[in-house]
């Protein structure tokens, strides 16, 4: 990511790089962790988001770190989250930005992050992401009903990501 120094927080200041679409529905969970050969410090956000094959892309984890020589690994939070056949993973590396869309009071205004990007360019040559995979199809649902909140949270963390080739193939979850 070279941010240009000062242009601040916006999309430009980014990149996305996206999977091949799943074979088999498969469970994310744990706590993802990420690994960049960067160069510079200042402050990073790695996005992952659950791209259906319409191109609506769901931001289902998030994390800001701090990267400087000495720190270039750093973990998101923790999650579990179903991502379905046919679907993509998307991981976006880029400079901390505010959500866009309706203000959830349970967030505050432009969601999780106060954007205050560090100003400093940092160049990222290479990411890895580890991920804990698990295969859902033994799994009992529990009772109950859907969750309303979680149509609030996807209207609120839904986009269109930048189109582009699929980089890489998120491996087949063994039960």
């Amino acid at each position: 990511m070279d941010d240009g120094g000062e242009r601040g927080p916006g999309t430009g200041n980014s990149f996305t790089a996206s999977s091949t679409p799943l074979d088999q529905t498969t469970r994310v969970t744990g706590t993802p962790r990420v690994s960049l050969n960067a160069k510079g410090d200042g402050n990073v956000m790695v996005r992952l988001y659950d791209v259906a094959p319409d191109g609506a892309a769901a931001m289902f984890d998030e994390q800001v770190s701090l990267l400087s020589p000495v720190q270039t690994s750093f973990d998101l939070k923790s999650t579990d989250w179903t991502l379905a056949a046919g679907h993509s993973l998307a991981v976006e590396i880029g400079t901390v930005q505010p959500e866009s869309g309706p203000v959830d009071p349970a967030f505050g205004p432009g969601g999780d992050w106060i954007a205050t990007p560090s100003g400093r360019t940092i160049e990222v040559t290479d990411a890895e992401l580890a991920l804990a995979l698990d295969n859902p199809a033994d799994d009992t649902p529990t009772a109950g009903a859907r969750s309303p909140y979680l149509d609030v949270y996807l209207a609120q963390r839904t986009k269109t990501l930048p189109g582009g080739p699929a980089t890489f193939t998120v491996p087949a979850a063994n039960r």
